[in-house]
């Protein structure tokens, strides 16, 4: 099957879900770029610079998505993927704290990992991805440290931390980056906390803080994970510079922050604010409750009185991601459309060269770019979580 990119109106979707909600459009211009205190500000309009860029995604195979295959193919929620060199994938599983290992034509090869505390076991794990050792690294929220695998599978270390361990980890040139967490009691079951986005070593020391960003929130919902709705999204482009964008906001910006932690440049779309009607903010409060639910295994625990208040707007951005190319993939919303399938492309100078639409995905997620290949997590709720490997013509 083969599928060509088209042109449409802006986004929306989850954090997987708990992260989307739409988008935009702006009237037609030309990009503005100006510096102000020696950093680029980059204004877009919604018509794109290249037109008649196109990509097809023509599909290779799909791992999951057939309850009959077996429970080796089965994800009861994808925590993260890592596709490497040699085209083999590894699904961190939620729930299950367990890695799935999978070759170049998606066949099950083995199981890393297991529930527990001690030497290679996880604990309320979430997200992996290769380390600057090459090895397999995976945040161990519930045991405070990050557990490094070999792709066969081996345990080689911990790299325990005095908090929550950084998620979204990605690796850099000097050690990998991620997302801190700092809480501070308020009174009651209310906490303040910090998302600071960190760069640090390979063994695990800071070496410096992009950006911080605070809120406050509820003991019982920080328990249930609902802190992840407010966790800056990043990615890393080929000049090593980090793009960030805010989740559930109403404004279109991502910061570009240089290695050293100054602000390079800041790239914007001029797009109007677009509420959410009632039944939209009903159909998310269903949505994000069933997601909760199922991570708590099916039922919530007793006594458990969760609650989700969808904001009263659509957010623009979802996760961005840099392909082998250098154009950075930013997730946008489409104000009719609940899939997350849409990607706003840029070059280097945060230029807006074209909107892509992958077809027939719902709430894609984690997507890798290996070679002429995408990988994707495809995190529909409605469905069961499966990985589709594509190969793109361009």
């Amino acid at each position: 099957m083969l599928l060509t990119a088209k042109r449409v109106i802006p986004f929306k979707s989850l954090v997987l879900m708990l992260l989307f909600v739409s988008a935009t459009a702006c009237q037609g211009g030309r990009v503005s770029m100006e510096e102000i205190d020696g950093v680029l500000h980059v204004t877009n309009p919604d018509e794109p610079l290249r037109p008649n860029l196109t990509i097809g995604f023509e599909e290779l195979f799909r791992i999951g998505g057939d309850e009959s295959a077996g429970d080796e193919y089965l994800f009861s929620y994808i925590g993260g993927i890592v596709t490497g060199e040699d085209h083999h994938t590894y699904v961190q599983v939620m729930g299950e704290d367990v890695v799935k290992a999978f070759d170049d034509e998606g066949r099950y090869i083995r199981t890393i990992g297991g529930q527990g505390q001690g030497p290679g076991e996880l604990s309320f794990a979430q997200g992996i991805n290769f380390g600057p050792d090459g090895n397999l690294w995976v945040p161990s929220r519930g045991s405070v440290r990050i557990v490094i695998f070999t792709p066969g599978g081996d345990f080689v270390k911990n790299i325990p931390f005095n908090m929550m361990p950084p998620i979204n980890i990605q690796t850099t040139a000097d050690g990998f980056m991620g997302l801190h967490t700092e809480t501070r009691g308020l009174g009651g079951s209310m906490l303040e906390m910090d998302f600071l986005l960190r760069r640090f070593d390979a063994e695990g020391d800071t070496l410096n803080t992009l950006s911080k960003s605070t809120f406050e929130i509820d003991y019982l919902d920080m328990q249930m994970g609902k802190f992840m709705e407010y966790a800056p999204l990043f990615a890393q482009d080929h000049e090593g510079r980090v793009w960030q964008c805010r989740p559930r906001s109403d404004v279109y910006r991502l910061n570009v922050w240089n290695p050293d932690g100054t602000l390079s440049m800041v790239v914007e779309k001029d797009v109007p604010v677009m509420p959410k009607s009632e039944e939209e903010m009903e159909e998310e409060r269903e949505l994000i409750l069933g997601i909760m639910q199922q991570l708590a295994g099916g039922q919530m625990p007793q006594g458990v009185d969760f609650d989700y208040d969808p904001d009263s707007h659509r957010a623009f951005l979802g996760y961005p991601y840099c392909d082998p190319e250098g154009l950075i993939w930013v997730q946008v919303g489409l104000p009719d459309s609940w899939d997350g399938n849409a990607f706003d492309l840029y070059d280097e100078r945060g230029r807006f060269l074209q909107r892509i639409v992958i077809e027939g995905v719902k709430v894609p997620a984690y997507l890798q770019f290996v070679d002429d290949r995408l990988y994707l997590a495809e995190t529909d709720p409605e469905g069961i979580p499966q990985i589709i490997a594509y190969r793109l013509n361009r």
